[in-house]
C-alpha cells in the first residue's frame, strides 16, 4: 500500500470551495495590508532611519549602518507596495512572496531582542509563514493574472513556470 503525502491527506479532508475562498480572501487581505503600508511610506516621506538606528540583536551593527540610507528607504517602501500589488492582482506572486519573506526576516532580525521578548514567534514570523504558503501554493492562479499569463505561453520553460507558478 502506498503512503499518502501530507498534502494528499490535507486535500482529502479539505472542503475545496471553502478553502479556495479562504485562500483568496487571505491573499487579498495580506496584499491590501502590504499595499497600504508601502503606499503610506511612499507618500509620507517615511524613513527607516529611526527604526534602524536602534536595532538590536546579533546583526544590530549592520542594521545600524543602514540607517539614513535613502536607497534602503526606497527599496523598503516600494518593495512593500509592489508586494501588495502582486498579491492583489495575482501576478508574479511566488517571487513577490519570496521578497516578502526576506523583508519579514530582515524586520525580525533588526529588532531581534524586542521581537523575541515574548517568544520566538511574532507577527513577522506569521506573515512570513503566510507568504510561504502563497509562494508554494500557486496563489496567483485563483482569480489572478498568473494563470492568464502562463496559459498564454506556448511552451513555458522552468524559469517562467517558477515566476508564474
Amino acid at each position: 500500500m502506498r503512503t499518502q503525502s501530507i498534502l494528499g491527506k490535507i486535500s482529502e479532508a479539505t472542503h475545496e470551495q471553502s478553502f479556495g475562498v479562504a485562500y483568496l480572501v487571505l491573499r487579498f487581505a495580506v496584499g491590501g495590508m502590504f499595499l497600504a503600508t508601502g503606499w503610506s511610506k511612499i507618500t509620507s516621506g517615511w524613513s527607516a532611519s529611526s527604526y534602524l538606528a536602534v536595532a538590536n540583536g546579533p546583526f544590530a551593527e549592520w542594521f545600524r549602518s543602514l540607517a539614513g540610507n535613502g536607497v534602503i528607504d526606497m527599496l523598503n517602501a516600494w518593495g512593500l507596495f509592489f508586494l501588495g500589488v502582486a498579491l492583489i492582482v495575482g501576478l508574479l506572486t511566488r517571487p513577490a512572496a519570496m521578497l516578502g519573506i526576506l523583508l519579514m526576516t530582515l524586520y525580525y532580525l533588526a529588532h531581534f531582542v524586542d521581537n523575541t521578548a515574548r517568544g520566538y514567534i511574532d507577527q513577522h514570523v506569521i506573515y512570513a509563514a503566510i507568504l510561504a504558503l502563497f509562494a508554494a501554493g500557486g496563489a496567483g492562479h485563483a482569480l489572478g493574472l498568473n494563470a492568464i499569463v502562463l496559459g498564454n505561453i506556448r511552451k513555458p520553460n522552468a524559469v517562467v513556470k517558477f515566476l508564474f507558478g
